[in-house]
Order: structure tokens, then sequence, then C-alpha cells
């Protein structure tokens, strides 16, 4: 008696409606076994598989089984088709067989044999099924194309939103009400310039943004999502770009300013680590040019800042840290001393103060008509909900359209509570911006003092494209371009060591300065998002 091992594959559910359920390729097989003197000695199942590849664990399984037992003689399988859908695989894995001694079977093909006949038939049977699933995949390709052509997404609906079936089944991308929230403060908190994508992480995992998996979205994932322009409402797929119709959750102007933020990232290195060290990015040797860095020394337990010079190999460094290493917090002592010198002139406080407070007169305004328009709506709601309790109850309303009712208005009553959510989270959102922007225009150096780790760094590139140090200490800052223009007007005047001032005093006597350092002062602390509508008046 032939010892055989079966081997069945589905790929799809339509497969299993057509008569090739795994249950069905393994009954038919068993069949033919029992009628021709085969034992069955395994049985190897790949479900939800692709017949074009051959990584299936199963497949894979079944050829080392044969190449180690030399006392297997046959593979048996309902067609061909499920062994192989490419015609290069199927030659392969015959040829595989053939090796081992190994004879392959098909139920529904009897006429495939070892004869040459046999072999050529085999393999005009191959590439038919090679052929069919080419046109298969065209058709599939064509469907997606026309897809994304007509303004709707063609693949899997990315994290804060779900694939749902409209009426004529065609599946496109709606808002999922459980992850919409969460990814939305995602990109808030970005915005803030506060955070890292990996924070983001850390902090949405503890309020349940949760990957496909049930895992915390990790920071390569994070970093991709903030990137992906689909949550701005463009699609991206092979190449072309188009306007989605789907609900986007960020505006173009958002999106561009996360970019914008994420370049500035991998420029000043913000980005969590062990040790954060404040400095690095902005400090550059005095000796050679070359990037400080910093590390803690081991033994010492102290943090260092030293330049990180490194050349091609066999060249020779220019010179020694001797003297030039310096400790992290005397560095940084140096920096806040420089950040105590620089203020704002009183009238252009005053100006900031005044827009400031008209702008949230106007926000507040446009928040409490919105908060009024989506309480009527829900209210409304609400009042339908209980008409079809009631309905219910007299016996009008059947069971399953009061399910069917019941599941559309809690939907739309979900989807206003978010909506609802959304506004009371921008306006307190907008209160720290607004808060943040005047403590900054008020009191640079105290504003400097009590921000955190990452809007520390941004307030350093606001004024400072770079610091140069030499012999454990800062010897020259650069401006960055928008403060070097106003040097160069003489509308900024710095005197001392690093540059020629003990005090470096901002006056907007033009209002082409006022509007473009507001412009940044409010784009700084509201990462691009708030009150950016400031317009300027000559004064």
């Amino acid at each position: 008696m032939i010892k055989a091992l079966i081997y069945c594959r589905v790929s799809t559910e339509e497969q299993a409606n057509e008569g090739y359920s795994l249950e069905a390729q393994e009954h038919y097989c068993r069949q033919f076994a029992q009628h021709n003197g085969c034992l069955i000695v395994g049985v190897y199942r790949d479900e939800g598989k692709s017949g074009t590849s051959m990584e299936r664990p199963a497949l894979q399984e079944l050829i080392s089984r044969v190449q180690q037992e030399r006392s297997i003689g046959a593979v048996i399988v309902q067609e061909t088709d499920r062994l192989a859908r490419n015609t290069q695989d199927h030659l392969a894995i015959r040829t595989l067989l053939h090796r081992s001694g190994v004879r392959l079977i098909s139920v529904a093909q009897p006429m495939l044999d070892d004869s040459p006949e046999g072999k050529m038939v085999d393999t005009i049977i191959a590439s038919v099924n090679q052929f069919q699933s080419d046109i298969n995949s065209r058709k599939t390709k064509k469907g997606l194309q026309e897809k994304f052509d007509a303004g709707w997404w063609p693949g899997w609906a990315p994290l804060g939103y779900l694939n749902k079936a409209l009426g004529d089944q065609r599946k496109v991308v709606v808002p999922d009400p459980q992850a919409w929230p969460l990814v939305k403060e995602a990109f808030r908190m970005y915005l803030s310039g506060q955070y890292s994508a990996m924070e983001i992480a850390d902090t949405l995992f503890e309020r349940g943004l949760r990957s496909r998996m049930g895992q915390k979205v990790c920071n390569s994932i994070m970093t991709s999502l903030l990137r992906n322009p689909f949550y701005a409402g463009v699609m991206r797929w092979h190449g072309q770009e188009h306007k989605g119709k789907h609900k986007p959750m960020i505006t173009l102007e958002e999106h561009r300013r996360i970019l914008e933020i994420l370049e500035g990232h991998n420029l000043h290195a913000c980005r969590r680590r062990r040790h954060r060290f404040l400095l690095t990015g902005f400090l550059f040797c005095g000796l050679c040019g070359a990037r400080y860095t910093a590390e803690v020394h081991p033994l010492k337990h102290i943090a260092y800042y030293h330049c990180a010079f490194q050349g091609r190999r066999g060249k020779e460094r220019p010179h020694t840290n001797r003297g030039q290493n310096v400790e992290v917090y005397a560095l940084e002592r140096q920096v806040e001393r420089r950040i105590r010198s620089i203020q704002f002139s009183p009238d252009f406080v005053e100006r900031v103060v005044t827009k400031v407070r008209a702008l949230h007169e106007e926000q507040r305004a446009g928040q409490e008509e919105r908060r009024r328009k989506l309480w009527n709506q829900k209210l409304a709601l609400e009042r339908k909900r209980a008409i079809a309790e009631d309905k219910l109850l007299e016996g009008t309303l059947s069971s399953e359209d009061f399910r069917r009712v019941r599941e559309r208005l809690d939907g739309e009553l979900a989807t206003i509570q978010g909506q609802l959510d959304e506004v009371e989270g921008q306006r307190a959102y907008d209160m720290q911006v607004i808060e943040g922007v005047l403590n900054l225009a008020r009191d640079i150096h105290r504003a400097y003092q009590a921000a955190p780790y990452e809007l520390k760094r941004q307030y350093l590139a606001l004024f400072w494209e770079r610091f140069v140090a030499k012999d454990r200490g800062i010897v020259r800052a650069v401006p960055t371009p928008l403060i070097g223009a106003l040097l160069k007007e003489r509308r900024v005047i710095i005197r001392g060591n690093w540059l020629p001032s003990p005090k470096l005093i901002i006056t907007m006597k033009n209002h082409e300065y006022l509007a473009h350092i507001r412009q940044n002062l409010l784009s700084l602390v509201s990462g691009g998002k708030g009150p950016i509508r400031v317009m300027t008046e000559p004064p």
C-alpha cells in the first residue's frame, strides 16, 4: 500500500462557496485514496493562502517531509491549481517531488501521469492556471484603479478609519467612532510641538488606542501615520495622487506644518532617548566645525558635551578634546543666561495682547455657535430614538425594524458626541495656545524656564540657528534668518560676548516685521494650528 499525503488549499470565501472548501477537497482526496490502495499518513491544509506564491506554511512542511521520509510515495490534490497557480512554481514543486520519488496525483485530472504526454498536458494546465490567475489579478487591479479614480481609497483603511460597505456593497472608508478621536488627538499633540511620536504612542495607548493587532502603535508606524497625507484628504497610491471623498481628519495646512516639524526634528534630533540633551543639533565645534554630541561619563555619572568629529578612515583628528569637554549643565546654563537678555519691546507686546484678545473672543463665539447646533442635533436624534422605543412598545414597529433604526440613531449620536468632544478639546487647546503666546511675549526667559524639553528646543530654534563652542564655553551664536534680517535692517541691537549685546531688544516699527515675527511666534506655540489667522495693519 502506497503511503500518501493530501494537500488542500483555499484562498477566498468565494472558492469555498464553489465547492473548493478544505473539507470538500480532503473528502475527494480520501475517497480516491480508499479506492486506489493509498494509505493517508498526513493532511496539509493552507487556508486563506494564494496559489501564486510558494510561501505557504503547510506546503513548505509537506515538501520538507517528502524530502526526509523516503517511504512516502504520493501527494494527492483535488486539482493541480490547488498546488500552484504559477507555472514556474508548479514545475519546481513537481521537480522536487520527482527527485524524492514521490508521484503527484490530481483526483480531478487522471490524465496527468509521468508519461511524456502526461507531463506536457500537466504543463499546459499549469500555464492555463497561471493565465486565469493573471486575468483575475488584472481585473482586480482595474477595479481598484477605478475605485481610486472615483475618489475612494482602494485598500485597507488607515488607523482611525474603517472599511464600510455602502448600499451597492462597495466598501468605502469612514471614520472609526472609537479610534477617530484618539488619532485626531495624536495630530493635535504633535502639532503642539511638545511631544515626540513615541511619547504620543505611549500616551494614547493608555487612553485605548490600539493597532489592528491590538498592540501599542510602534514609533515607526506613528511616524508614518503623522506623515500620511490621507488624513488631510489626499490619497497616494502606486505613484498617483488624488483628492479623496473620505472625511479628512486635519487640514492641508496642518499636514504641511507636521511635515515641517518632522524635518525640524530630524535636524535637531528631537526624539526621545534614554538621555535627552537640550543642545544636541544646535552645538558645533569652534575648532573643526563638527557637531557636538553629549554622553554620560560611565564612572563619574556626569554628562558632557564634546566634539564628535568623525573623519574618513586614516585621517587624523584635527584636535584633541582636552580642555574642550564641558558639563551639560554648565553649557545649558550659559544658553539660559543668554535667553534672559532677550525681550520684546512694549509696543510689540501690547499689539500681541490686543490681537490675541480679539482672536479669543472670535474663537469663543464660533465654538459656542457650533456647540449650540450640535446640541440641537443631539436632542433631535434622542427624540427620534424615544419615538422608536414607544412604537416598539405599542407594537407598531417590529423588533427587526427597531434594531435597524436604533443602530442608525446610535451611530449618529456617537458621531455628534464625538464632535462635541472635539469642540471642548479645541477650546482647551486654544486657551493653551493663547497662554503660551502671552507668556512668551511678556517674558521670554520665564516662558523658556517653564517650557518642557521639546518646546524649549523650539524656542531656541526661533532665535538661534547654531551655537559655536570652544574652550568649555559658547563663543558665538548664529541667529536664525529672521533675527539676521532684523539685525541687517538695524531693527535689533545685540551686544556681548556671543553677539554684540548685553540685551537683545526686538522693536517692531515696520508692520511687515511685526507680521513676520508674530506669525513665527504663533506657529511656534501652536505647532501650525490655532490662531494663525491674525491680520496685521500698518502702525
